[in-house]
């Protein structure tokens, strides 16, 4: 069977939509939408829309492997671009209230890249950069280490990063 991806929204509580994998390179969005009530067909139909939207916007990079980030890191030393990695963990409040604003940035600042890391999940890495208060932001160029931010400090962040990004 099939499933909607993760990220995709259900309205109103409704259950995530299956269907069986035979024939699957037939189903599409607009041929299997038509066996739902209009209520939720409105809403399949919105959501398709609204993603098509969704992938102009910057995304945060999120990253859950130790190989994944050193495959990242090793391609960020061959960049001058600007990247901010955000420390985070499930637990912490403040990341969580973070969580808007760093959206609203990624989609302000398309020209820097956000890498999400979760410190529970990615002990090592956060060891490496002695990352000991969360939120931690810390800003990368080239592969080298130009600042951080550390705590949930939204005007500072975004003066750093209008202040590196620009260099």
């Amino acid at each position: 069977m099939y499933s909607l991806p993760e990220n995709f929204r259900i309205a109103n509580n409704a259950a995530p939509v299956t269907f069986p994998a035979a024939d699957s390179n037939r189903h599409t969005a607009s041929s299997w939408s038509n066996n739902f009530p209009e209520s939720r067909r409105v809403f399949i139909d919105a959501g398709a829309a609204s993603s098509s939207k969704m992938a102009k916007l910057k995304e945060v990079i999120s990253i859950h492997s130790s190989a994944k980030w050193r495959e990242y890191f090793q391609a960020s030393k061959k960049s001058n671009k600007l990247i901010v990695i955000y420390f985070t963990a499930t637990w912490c409040v403040p990341c969580r209230a973070m969580e808007p604003t760093i959206k609203e940035l990624a989609a302000n600042y398309i020209d820097v890249d956000w890498v999400k890391i979760d410190v529970d999940e990615l002990f090592n890495v956060s060891c490496e950069y002695g990352i000991q208060t969360m939120p931690t932001f810390m800003f990368m160029k080239n592969g080298n280490v130009i600042d951080k931010v550390a705590g949930a400090r939204k005007e500072q962040l975004q003066r750093k990063i209008e202040k590196y990004r620009a260099h």
